[in-house]
């Protein structure tokens, strides 16, 4: 197994972890966490729900994870608003690190309140 594949499923394991706190801990109302793994990364979703619904009514863009086996960095991009097409832009307070958790620890947080809003 590379680096690479390593470090890509202790991604999926740590956002598989990071999406249960959050669903748990946080109201329907408010959304609730999705991912959708890819080659490299994953992206993050927020499903939306019509009050006493169990079906989402929509998914919006979160951000996107992704690991670069190149520089052996990690990239967090956020979704650029207002763009018909999805296109995904660098978070410019973080975007890039040697570190899942440090990347993990600024999407939980949302400091900047970009992500989870």
């Amino acid at each position: 197994m590379s680096v690479s594949q390593m470090a890509i499923g202790r991604l999926y394991k740590s956002i598989e972890l990071l999406c249960g706190q959050r669903n748990a801990n946080v109201s329907v109302e408010l959304g609730k966490c999705l991912y959708e793994p890819l080659e490299n990364g994953i992206e993050l979703y927020q499903a939306h729900f019509l009050l006493d619904s169990q079906h989402s009514e929509y998914t919006s863009p979160v951000a996107k994870v992704s690991f670069d086996a190149k520089s052996q960095l990690w990239e967090l991009y956020i979704p650029k608003s207002g763009e018909e097409d999805l296109i995904w832009i660098p978070y410019e307070t973080l975007s890039t690190s040697s570190n899942l958790e440090t990347i993990l620890a600024e999407l939980e947080s949302d400091p900047l309140a970009c992500f989870w809003s």
